[in-house]
């Protein structure tokens, strides 16, 4: 067997392992969302990630990793057609059950083997890009759904502070719904995943301080924390507001965010 070969073996068998592991949790995955304490957290990441770009009205959207598909609502009313793909079969039976329409439609599929003609105005992930092998062949795929003048914007973790990685390999030991094969990108990496991918107008800002946690690990009971969770947003938005540039050594995780230029730009 060849060396590629023998690599692409190996990227074979930690993409089975990966989908194997989503299809195994899924239950546990979607809880995190149907945890009221969780889903205030939870559509605050996702809000604060897509602000770093502009939605126009009746928008094409796509999200790579949908997993249960709750951005589809979280996000209603700012689409005129969202499409949710991922390859964990568990996960998009439940998607479609939950929150396929007329304006939603979600696809069990790697993104190797994804197909729009019509190509979307927005393409997000949370916390998906760090999964995915060959990135710099993903982001070219990536970069092909988007419309000319299109935004490509990835939500993922960050290695930056030492207090966080001990959080994070902590978490790998107490929280089964944790991949043990995930990887940080520093903020350097994905600038350079970007720009390699042929984006424009690249930026990397630090998002997630107080308010992570709670997305992460569902704390309870809700009559006592949904509190805490709201005061945490608020203060996240302000201090990434007011201080990105601090914020970005101690911030949980990295919004990347880059357009596909319009045709003959240069």
């Amino acid at each position: 067997m060849t060396l590629p070969e023998r690599t692409a073996r190996r990227e074979l068998s930690r993409e089975r392992r990966d989908r194997e592991l989503f299809d195994r949790i899924a239950a546990d995955y979607c809880a995190k969302d149907l945890h009221a304490v969780a889903r205030v957290a939870r559509k605050h990441r996702l809000d604060q990630t897509l602000r770093t770009v502009p939605i126009p009205p009746a928008a094409r959207l796509l999200e790579v990793g949908c997993g249960a598909g709750f951005s589809a609502e979280y996000l209603r009313g700012r689409y005129s057609h969202f499409c949710g793909v991922d390859y964990s079969e568990q996960l998009i039976a439940y998607a479609r059950a939950h929150f396929a329409g007329p304006d939603t439609r979600f696809e069990a599929v790697n993104l190797k083997d994804f197909r729009d003609e019509q190509g979307f105005d927005v393409v997000f992930m949370i916390g998906v890009l760090h999964h995915v092998d060959e990135v710099e062949l993903a982001m070219r795929q990536l970069v092909a759904l988007l419309k000319p003048g299109g935004w490509l914007v990835v939500n993922e973790p960050q290695p930056a502070n030492p207090l966080i990685r001990a959080a994070r390999r902590a978490r790998r030991r107490l929280d089964r719904a944790y991949s043990d094969e995930q990887v940080e990108l520093s903020a350097g990496q994905l600038n350079a995943w970007f720009e390699r991918a042929g984006l424009a107008s690249v930026r990397v800002v630090p998002q997630g301080l107080f308010s992570t946690p709670f997305a992460e690990v569902p704390l309870g009971p809700p009559m006592l924390t949904r509190s805490l969770a709201r005061l945490a947003c608020a203060l996240d938005r302000l201090v990434e507001r007011a201080a990105p540039r601090p914020l970005a050594r101690v911030s949980w995780n990295l919004v990347a965010a880059g357009q596909r230029p319009h045709a003959g730009a240069p």
